[in-house]
Parts: C-alpha cells; structure tokens; sequence
C-alpha cells in the first residue's frame, strides 16, 4: 500500500498529475458531468477529491470533498466557497468524520488496492452508512485496475479511453 508520506510529498506539487493540463483528463471530467443522472442533488460528496479537479463542478447545493491528503486538501481549498468544502480524511474514517447521508457520492481513481489494500467488503460498508436511500453512487477507475462492484442497482456502465488505459464508469442508485 502507498503510504500517507508518499501521498503527502506527491501533493506538494500544484496538480501533480497535469489533469488542468490534459486532454484526457478534461474528457474525463466532461464524460463523468455528462453522465450524472439529471435531478436536484442536495448534498454530494466527493471520496479522493485530490486537489479538487473534478470536485469543484460537480452538482449538488452543499459539496464536500475529503482526500487522505492534507496537501491535496489545501491546495483544493483554494475552490472552497458557500456551497463548496474540503476537509483531510481516509474513506475508512468517514463515518467518524462527517454527519449526514448524501445524495450524491462520487469515487475516482481511490478504489486501487494501493489505496484500500483488500478492504473492499470495508468501502461498501461505509459507503452504505454515508450514501442516502435512492442516492446515486459514480464510480471512475481504470479498468485494468479496478475489480469493485458495489450492491446497488447499476443504472450505467460505460467505458471510454483515458491516457494509455480504459476507464469503466459506473452509475448505481441505493
């Protein structure tokens, strides 16, 4: 598993991984955008948000973004506004961390067993605990990589080229 230092000195660096910079990566935003089920989102939460690249145009009246990273966090945090947030926290200590259920969960590129180890059964736990009652859950990994399916309803698989991989998004409802 990667550890917090790493992650830590990995996000000292403004966008360490050139995703304001790349082609790939505004598709990949626009593509993720492009497929939220179209409705009122209340409250969306955003598990890996990094420096907020993704986080700071997604839909909802309040959203929240939680990285492991206390770099990534501050540097996101510079999006922060009244309906935009950010605080430092693992996805494990997410029912320990925030309050409430959320209408919208969004998960990108953090369910790698680098990240999680072999928790998965762990994630699905906490994300049931943290994801409202017909709430919609957007997850975005590379393929190759990604072996998650959560136990929800799957509404929407699509796969699409992203840098040298295949990305797979899926869309669940609770």
């Amino acid at each position: 598993m990667q550890s917090r230092d790493e992650l830590e000195d990995w996000h000292k660096e403004q966008d360490p991984w050139k995703y304001e910079q790349n082609t790939d990566d505004r598709l990949r935003k626009s593509v993720l955008l492009s497929e939220l089920p179209q409705r009122a989102y209340k409250s969306t939460l955003d598990i890996g948000c990094g420096q907020g690249f993704v986080t700071r145009d997604l839909p909802g009246e309040t959203v929240l973004g939680v990285d492991i990273s206390e770099e990534a966090v501050i540097k996101a945090r510079k999006w922060k506004s009244e309906r935009l947030d950010f605080c430092q926290a693992s996805l494990f200590d997410l029912p320990n961390r925030i309050e409430g259920n959320f209408d919208l969960i969004i998960l990108t590129g953090v369910l790698y067993p680098q990240y999680v180890g072999h928790a998965l059964n762990l994630v699905y736990d906490v994300i049931d605990g943290v994801l409202a009652d017909n709430g919609i859950l957007v997850s975005v990994h590379i393929d190759e990589w990604y072996t998650a399916r959560f136990p929800y309803l799957m509404l929407k698989e699509y796969y699409y080229d992203y840098r040298e991989y295949t990305h797979r998004l899926e869309v669940y409802v609770k």
